[in-house]
């Protein structure tokens, strides 16, 4: 059974929880390392804030995206060096209330991945030269079956909370109006 649904999630092309983080996590870095390059900094020192369980995520993909653009990453401050210093603010996926495409369609949930990064950038001679904060939000539809697959195992923080609750779709402010008119109609037609 679980061979099946792996199978059409990939031929569906659904991201995981974590993939989409990572997607996330990639857009908001790149006016970042855009950014950067402008100064000409070669070889930057990283350090990665704050207590969030996905700073190792955040670390990693920094050092991928920063060496993509030709500047080299270190982890220890070298004598007369720049610096960036990274803390996540919001990096995670949440679920929107379950929905319905049509009337009688089958039950969707929104996701939506999202990364916030406050990061500062500190010249050769410690003064902060910048100070900005980058984000981006990635989104997606899953029914609910597929969330459990999606979801990740080990990472518990990028998995979101699921609402029991179910949005208002077509059907039930239809089945409301309709008794409303009913007995709005049955009240008029007995008085007579």
């Amino acid at each position: 059974m679980i061979t099946i649904l792996l199978l059409g999630l990939a031929l569906t092309g659904s991201m995981t929880n974590l993939d989409m983080i990572e997607t996330a996590t990639i857009q908001a870095m790149e006016p970042l390392v855009e950014q950067i390059s402008e100064y000409g900094i070669e070889t930057i020192t990283l350090h990665v804030q704050g207590d969030h369980e996905g700073g190792w995520l955040l670390e990693q993909i920094a050092t991928s995206v920063l060496g993509g653009s030709d500047i080299t990453v270190t982890t220890s401050r070298e004598e007369n060096g720049w610096e960036l210093n990274l803390r996540p603010m919001e990096l995670g996926v949440t679920y929107a209330q379950t929905g319905r495409s049509w009337v009688f369609g089958g039950k969707q949930v929104p996701r939506l991945a999202t990364c916030q990064i406050s990061a500062s950038l500190v010249d050769a001679s410690g003064i902060i030269v910048q100070t900005v904060r980058e984000g981006a939000v990635v989104e997606s539809i899953v029914s609910p079956s597929e969330i459990i697959i999606l979801e990740s195992s080990t990472e518990k923080w990028a998995n979101g909370e699921l609402s029991d609750q179910e949005s208002g779709n077509v059907l039930e402010p239809l089945v409301v109006t309709g008794v409303v008119t009913a007995l709005v109609y049955l009240f008029y037609s007995s008085r007579n």
